[in-house]
């Protein structure tokens, strides 16, 4: 689409408050920091939900957490998790099969007595101010980025042929066990923001309740 038409995300500041709302490549390449959301989300057999990045898109070609996205112009950052999950991984951003906790206990409590099979259940996990993203454009050149970074953990057991990944983000969809995952992170075919992730919060994911135990 052309630039007058691109989505429009919040910008803010370095202490998190929204200052404006700039299009998206104007937002990215302002050096202000954008809003974004990052979703890990495991099943009961340990195994983590990855992204496969079409070629022509930021990062393209590389497995990716289960859920990225931008925060756009007037929503909050808890909006945002629930809408772009919902896209892209039921084409519907509206799914009722996503769901976010107000807490983390109460989540905990949900998903102990409430089956899995059919829904995601998500609760904020934590909050990255002024992240330096590393991102490999179509092309090969290397984009940097300023994030305010909220991120989400999440369970599930829906089986990987019941998703409807967004066909123009997505190549592929698929769980991994957290070795194999160690072994893509150490040869380079993660993206830079998902081995962030996955270093600073693989611990907490498959300690979630009702996750066979790992040793991380």
């Amino acid at each position: 689409m052309g630039h007058g038409r691109e989505e429009l995300l919040n910008v803010y500041d370095a202490s998190g408050e929204v200052i404006g709302a700039r299009p998206r490549r104007e937002a990215k390449s302002s050096g202000l920091a954008v809003g974004a959301i990052n979703v890990l989300a495991v099943n009961s057999k340990g195994r983590v939900l990855l992204q496969k990045r079409l070629k022509d898109k930021e990062n393209g070609g590389l497995w990716d957490k289960s859920v990225g996205g931008h925060v756009s112009a007037g929503e909050e950052f808890d909006t945002t998790a629930v809408r772009e999950a919902g896209e892209e991984l039921f084409d519907d951003p509206r799914s009722p099969r996503v769901r976010l906790a107000p807490t983390e206990a109460e989540f905990r409590e949900i998903v102990v007595r409430e089956g899995l099979t059919q829904s995601l259940w998500l609760f904020r996990a934590g909050t990255q101010r002024n992240l330096r993203d590393v991102r490999r454009v179509p092309g090969g050149a290397i984009r940097n980025v300023i994030y305010h970074l909220a991120i989400y953990l999440g369970r599930t057991d829906i089986s990987e042929d019941t998703f409807t990944p967004q066909r123009t983000e997505i190549e592929d969809l698929r769980y991994f066990s957290p070795d194999l995952i160690d072994r893509m992170l150490a040869g380079g075919e993660l993206a830079p923001n998902m081995s962030f992730l996955w270093l600073t919060h693989a611990r907490a994911l498959l300690g979630l309740p009702g996750v066979r135990a790992h040793v991380v």
